[in-house]
């Protein structure tokens, strides 16, 4: 079953429920108070005509007026409308006399105003003599379901019966309950036809961004990364939505840096391979001597390609993850110290002066890291700047502790960068130059790898115009606790 028809059910048979609830407690209330109301009113009836027939006994000593004067009788169990109408003059008055400013009455239960004998109480009196002798009504004094005494001085006179209008079928109670629960149903029908309506309704509004969010994954299966849902709420579908949305954007930023990554190294590979080849070609066509000058070239070239094999490997096991860190306490300064002293005949021989009289003003700076990631670290970054600053050249390194952090600072000296290109540095086989770096043996896979190791060590690194007149690489790592 699908969802919009589970919602659809879900939202119908709640409302069909309620509304079948509502229905039976409103009608059972109804007819409760209802029979109630008709039961006083009765009552009152019974009470009005056994005080009038008693009247009539004392006066007259007998009932044989009423047995010959039917009208009498009917005058006496089921007044007429002008009496109705007297007894309502006679109400105005009194009411006119108390004031024209007294509230109205309270509304009864069912706002009902009931004409006298509208429930056709008298047609269902009987009147017997003190033997039970029918005088008026049924033969029988046991076949009314209420019989009552009639009492004068303390006297038996006579015995009263009726049946109540509720026993009684067709009559005017029963009729007018009957037309009510007519009209609860019908209304209740039209309810239920508008939860009906509703449910639709409703079901198709929720099941539409949800529809959406449906298609949208289906144009990632199928590799539409460009496909983006529009939300149409506000509601937690709508963050689901945000959230494909976002999933397709870095699915599609993956495939266009991978499609980029795999440009650029087969370009990157494509070179040196080239020169391997036709080098090995004029040696075999005897147009080039296989000396050492030539093996030493070729050789260069197989280094080339050592060297951005490793650095691909690196990467690929950085961002996968699967480059192992050993988590230590590591003194930065202390590494970075040696470092340089790894680098010192480097610098010798492209006539690179180094001050580093800033570096030891920090003292210990004790991280949390791994000792040969951040080796491989300065190690990049300093054959960086042997490779690319004119000789001869000037190099400082600084450091400094900001805010539980270690800042490290190595400035060198002219050439310096654009900074439009400043922030592409970071990138995988970006070089500000690339036919000359290629000579200079770069790959343009160094920053890139040295930006993955700072990031898994929780650092910063950035790149800044030095003072010097070269590049700034700036570190910032954070200091272990105390």
């Amino acid at each position: 079953m699908k969802l919009i028809h589970k919602l659809f059910f879900a939202f119908f048979i709640t409302n069909l429920i309620l509304v079948g609830l509502m229905f039976a407690f409103l009608y059972m209330s109804f007819a409760t108070g209802f029979n109630n109301f008709v039961e006083q009113e009765e009552k009152k009836h019974i009470a009005h005509v056994k005080q009038q027939l008693t009247e009539l006994y004392s006066e007259l000593g007998n009932w044989q007026p009423i047995t010959q004067n039917t009208p009498l009788w009917r005058s006496i169990v089921a007044p007429q409308k002008k009496q109705e109408h007297q007894q309502d003059e006679t109400k105005d008055n009194s009411s006119h006399h108390v004031g024209a400013d007294a509230p109205p009455p309270a509304p009864s239960l069912l706002w009902i105003n009931l004409p006298v004998d509208s429930l056709k109480t008298g047609q269902r009196i009987s009147l017997y003599n003190k033997d039970k002798k029918v005088i008026v009504g049924k033969e029988n004094l046991n076949d009314n379901k209420q019989i009552e005494p009639m009492l004068l001085k303390g006297q038996l006179i006579g015995w009263l019966g009726f049946m109540p209008s509720h026993l009684v079928q067709s009559s005017p109670a029963e009729a007018f309950i009957s037309a009510q629960f007519h009209n609860y149903f019908m209304v209740t029908l039209m309810v239920i036809l508008l939860a009906f309506t509703m449910a639709i309704l409703l079901s198709r509004h929720l099941i539409e961004p949800i529809e959406q969010i449906i298609v949208g994954t289906k144009a990632l299966n199928v590799g539409n990364f460009a496909s983006r849902i529009k939300p149409t709420t506000h509601d937690e579908l709508a963050t689901l939505a945000d959230n494909v949305n976002a999933l397709a954007e870095t699915l599609e930023q993956n495939r266009e840096s991978r499609f980029q990554w795999m440009s650029d190294t087969s370009h990157e590979l494509r070179t040196p391979l080239s020169v391997l080849r036709s080098h090995l070609i004029a040696v075999q066509d005897g147009v080039f001597v296989a000396d050492s000058k030539r093996i030493s070239l070729l050789l260069s070239q197989v280094d080339t390609l050592s060297h951005i094999v490793d650095g691909l490997a690196q990467l690929s096991r950085t961002e996968t993850a699967s480059l192992t860190y050993d988590a230590t306490k590591v003194d930065v300064i202390n590494s970075l110290e040696h470092s340089l002293e790894r680098y010192s005949s480097r610098f010798e021989q492209q006539n690179l002066t180094i001050d580093r009289g800033a570096l030891t003003a920090a003292g210990k700076c004790i991280i949390i890291g791994d000792k040969e990631r951040l080796q491989q670290l300065f190690v990049n970054l300093l054959e960086n700047t042997c490779r690319y600053t004119d000789s001869p050249g000037q190099l400082i390194v600084k450091a400094n502790k900001v805010d539980y952090h270690v800042e490290l600072l190595i400035q060198d000296s002219a050439p310096g960068v654009c900074a439009d290109d400043l922030a592409k540095l970071f990138d995988r086989f970006f070089r500000v130059e690339k036919s000359r770096n290629r000579e200079l043996g770069g790959s343009g896979l160094g920053l890139a790898l040295c930006k993955q190791i700072v990031d898994a060590h929780g650092g910063r690194i950035s790149l800044h115009d030095s003072p010097l007149g070269g590049l700034e690489v700036k570190v910032v790592l954070p200091l272990a606790e105390a």
